[in-house]
């Protein structure tokens, strides 16, 4: 009898019977639970698209391995652009341009002001800071010559415009900043075609200064 007492005074022992007895309910476990939020960020959701409109004006010259001295030409140059904005300063603006573009040999006073619709495509990087944001680029474009007016007058002017390459493409270079909505950009570009199908070649080089606006 005794050690059947002591044997119940031991700690296991005082477990065994509450679990023998039916009212006896353990306490349960008190429960934890976590909840974790994941949030994703895909490259698309941080895209930014952009439009708007681009001026300026062409310093242009036709370049050719004759003897005759040459001059620069002005015109103007203007049209369309849009931006996709990539995350890490990387854009890529394409525009729709009409440039004006040619030359002027001073010893024979032959002037060429050819008409072009343009379409060069600016790979852009862009440093992000505060206020201004400076950028370089690097744009091929593809160019279609639409009119070409000829100043000595020696043949009508459609006739010179059969004579020319009217297809031409080349490669551009550039910087320029972004101030808001305003953007200032400096571009000189080349051809690879010749100009003209004669045999000496005219190739096309044009320094660019354009403003845009984008909304």
């Amino acid at each position: 009898m005794i050690f059947i007492i002591f044997l119940m005074g031991l700690p296991w022992a005082g477990d065994v019977h509450a679990n023998s007895n039916p009212k006896f309910k353990p306490k349960a476990k008190p429960k934890t639970s976590c909840t974790v939020i994941r949030t994703k960020y895909t490259v698309s959701d941080q895209i930014e698209y952009r439009y708007g409109v681009v001026v300026g004006q062409n310093v242009a010259t036709i370049t050719s391995n004759k003897s005759d001295s040459q001059d620069v030409m002005t015109g103007l140059v203007g049209g369309l652009a849009a931006q996709v904005i990539w995350p890490k300063g990387f854009t890529l603006q394409p525009e729709v341009l009409y440039s004006k573009k040619g030359c002027m040999f001073t010893d024979t006073g032959l002037t060429y002001d050819i008409d072009y619709v343009e379409v060069p495509v600016k790979a852009m990087f862009r440093l992000h800071m505060s206020h201004v944001q400076p950028f370089v680029f690097a744009a091929p474009y593809v160019a279609y010559a639409i009119k070409l007016t000829e100043t000595a007058n020696i043949t009508p002017d459609d006739t010179y415009l059969n004579l020319i390459n009217k297809l031409d493409y080349g490669f551009g270079v550039g910087g320029g900043f972004d101030v808001w909505k305003i953007q200032i950009a400096f571009r000189y570009s080349w051809g690879f075609p010749q100009v003209n199908s004669e045999t000496f070649p005219l190739r096309s080089k044009v320094f660019t200064v354009s403003a845009g606006i984008f909304l």
